[in-house]
């Protein structure tokens, strides 16, 4: 098999509960860490990368596979992040947060690709059966949304949330390669190649509410307008120029990273405040409610009630015709069985990587029956 060199969107959106290949996992070594699980035990190395795929490894001599694992020789040529830089012994403004793991005062962080540029892309093949969640299908409760793409009338899907939402640390958002989309780029574009549409990006995340200018083509509007840093509270206090004004035909929410603070109750008396804005203004949108990736557990301050939200958002959901649930949560908390935090975090607190961001992609494509 002729592993793919750059982002490929059929590549990375294909779900990783299909087929005995995974294709570009990410891993992040530490210094003192020689060994490294995947999503399933490995069985076969394909080829190993560095981060930008611009340079490969070489097996024996850069890494190994030993009992399903991705082994870091003596020697090796791999990159690893220092121990320095991932548990700082001194507060830098910026590059750290305190952490919560004992002996440790602070836990590095970085944006941009200042984390991601020591990862390895790694793909493989494998025997194991998967065994976490798969996202249930939400076609029932985004009907109206999926047959005006069936029947090829112009169309609007509208991304509202926090900075994972704009695409924060992908690397096509910072700019370096492979170039890979944000998430509501990937899903929006996969759609738009399904029902044989245009796709049109209407705004960008930080750029001035420019209501979709509708010209009766076949036409998928992309429509972003998530902040970086903003919790549901604010989601609400901005939901009609940001969300309602663009009258789209679904409307992905998808706050909660920020509100770990809250509890439950409080985080779903927002959500459901936001929800019943849009319902008055656009009777005619479907929802689907996005659970967060949980936040790094050493980043002090950060976890808080995260877990408990995505349980919240199906409880609710159940009760409304045109809201569904997208479970980021529950398929980020089985990957985290396997797989260490900072293999998949583009920050090293609350980011995905490239290939957490596909498994974004994955989850909202299979509740939209993709």
């Amino acid at each position: 098999m002729e592993v793919s060199r750059s982002y490929t969107l059929d590549e990375y959106i294909r779900p990783l509960w299909v087929g005995d290949t995974v294709a570009h996992e990410t891993v992040l070594f530490r210094e003192d860490e020689r060994e490294a699980k995947l999503t399933y035990p490995m069985d076969e190395i394909l080829g190993v990368f560095t981060a930008d795929l611009t340079g490969e490894f070489e097996a024996g001599r850069d890494y190994l596979l030993r009992d399903g694992m991705l082994v870091r020789p003596e020697g090796s040529r791999m990159p690893f992040i220092p121990l320095e830089r991932f548990y700082p012994s001194e507060h830098r403004d910026g590059a750290d947060f305190g952490c919560t793991e004992e002996g440790h005062p602070f836990l590095g962080f970085g944006e941009g690709d200042s984390m991601i540029r020591y990862m390895v892309d790694v793909t493989y093949r494998h025997s194991a059966a998967w065994d976490g969640p798969i996202p249930p299908p939400q076609t029932d409760k985004c009907a109206r949304f999926l047959a005006t793409l069936e029947r090829g009338e112009e169309a609007t899907i509208l991304f509202y949330g926090d900075s994972i939402t704009t695409g924060a640390n992908s690397s096509g958002i910072v700019g370096v390669p492979p170039y890979a989309e944000s998430f509501p780029l990937m899903v929006s574009r996969a759609l738009a190649q399904k029902y044989g549409y245009a796709l049109s990006i209407d705004v960008v995340p930080y750029g001035p509410v420019d209501p979709v200018r509708r010209t009766g083509e076949r036409v998928l509007h992309y429509v972003n307008t998530a902040v970086g840093g903003m919790e549901s509270k604010w989601g609400l206090e901005n939901v009609r120029e940001r969300a309602c004004d663009y009258s789209p035909d679904l409307m992905i929410l998808a706050f909660g990273m920020n509100d770990g603070w809250r509890t439950r109750a409080e985080y779903m008396e927002l959500t459901a405040q936001i929800v019943r804005a849009m319902q008055e203004a656009c009777p005619g949108t479907d929802i689907l409610l996005l659970s967060s990736i949980l936040p790094h557990w050493r980043a002090a301050g950060f976890f808080g009630h995260q877990d408990e939200y995505e349980d919240g958002l199906w409880d609710f959901a159940q009760y409304e015709e045109h809201v569904g649930v997208a479970p980021m949560t529950s398929m980020h908390r089985h990957l985290l069985r396997r797989k260490e935090y900072y293999h998949a975090t583009g920050n090293n607190v609350n980011h995905p990587s490239d290939f957490m961001a596909r498994v974004y992609a994955m989850t909202l494509l299979a509740a939209l029956g993709y």
